[in-house]
């Protein structure tokens, strides 16, 4: 994977964003008491036999049960995150929205078959002529690559408006805990895009890779650990490249992959003297790729941002690096 960054030609805007938490709640408890149930025959389960495995996956801190995580109520999705998306499209958009990109990114698998909501989403909101695509096997960056493509795609002539959309449900037998990452929760988030003028401009979007050394399969919580902090390392980096070349952003927004990670980033961000929001609602939970719009979402709502400041978006993933969003607020 290499890395992508918006260059010169059409400008990309982002406007009208919605983040989808879900009022359903389960917990850590539950999550776990699934262990030793019969599979569901699906797309989780046919990968997991594909790579012969016959265990939840991956696997959490054996100490995890023993603190007060197993206490904290995790927003889940009852249904394909797709169809959350289908209705809050139209009641955003009114039923009679058409647009002529949609794009679906997701990181969790799902039934039915990943290629199926993109194509629903176009029966929604597309015309005959509309262009729609899934893009996922890329972790929580996979929203990245998308909004490059979406640039690319809009700036070759195909259209002037499209449809973002971002969706994760977790289901068994994947594990909602990564050895000590944060709890994993559902959400979804959907947005237009479009050259012409918005309420954000993406003033720059890339993947920096960073991938594992072995088979994680075979990690313990040491090998996460030392992953997490190598990706704190490769993202201060990143900000001190922008801090040379003079883009620094006014405040910055970290995944909250695990509180390693983002307790190191944190105290990177300070040494480059980036202002760092921290979300105040679902603390110990990792919305995967929807999780930086998230606290995006509530940073605007809380005012933390004005018209012509620009936030960087963090997003992260242990098997593939991390990715940089940056964008402006409208107005400067």
């Amino acid at each position: 994977m290499s890395a992508h960054v918006l260059t010169g030609g059409t400008k990309l805007y982002i406007s009208k964003l919605r983040c989808i938490v879900p009022e359903t709640e389960s917990s850590l408890e539950a999550c776990f008491a699934e262990a030793g149930q019969p599979w569901e025959n699906s797309p989780p389960k046919w990968l997991f036999a594909h790579a012969g495995m016959s265990t939840p996956w991956p696997p959490a801190d054996p100490g995890l049960l023993d603190s007060t995580l197993p206490a904290v109520q995790i927003p889940v999705f009852g249904k394909h995150p797709v169809e959350y998306l289908c209705e809050e499209g139209k009641r955003r958009f009114g039923a009679d929205r058409k647009f002529d990109l949609i794009c679906y990114c997701h990181e969790t698998v799902q039934h039915p078959l990943t290629t199926l909501p993109g194509l629903m989403l176009c029966a929604k909101f597309g015309h005959r002529h509309a262009q729609s695509f899934v893009l996922g096997q890329l972790g929580s960056l996979a929203c990245i690559r998308a909004i490059d493509l979406c640039k690319r795609m809009l700036e070759y002539g195909e259209g002037t408006d499209g449809l973002f959309c971002m969706a994760d449900r977790t289901n068994y037998p994947f594990s909602r805990m990564s050895w000590t990452g944060s709890i994993k929760g559902d959400a979804a988030v959907l947005c237009t895009v479009s050259a012409e003028a918005g309420d954000y401009e993406v003033v720059d979007c890339r993947n920096l890779p960073l991938f594992p050394e072995g088979s994680m399969r075979a990690w313990t919580t040491a090998d996460y650990e030392r992953t997490m902090l190598a990706l704190a390392r490769h993202t201060e980096q990143a900000l001190r490249e922008m801090e040379a070349a003079g883009n620094i952003p006014d405040r910055l927004v970290i995944q909250n992959v695990s509180d390693s990670f983002v307790t190191a980033v944190g105290e990177a961000g300070k040494r480059c003297r980036i202002p760092v929001y921290v979300r105040q609602a679902w603390r110990e939970i990792n919305f995967l790729g929807s999780d930086p719009f998230v606290t995006l979402q509530e940073a605007i709502t809380n005012g933390q941002l004005r018209e012509g400041q620009s936030v960087l978006l963090l997003f992260a993933s242990a098997d593939y690096g991390i990715g940089l969003l940056t964008l402006r607020c409208a107005g400067g």
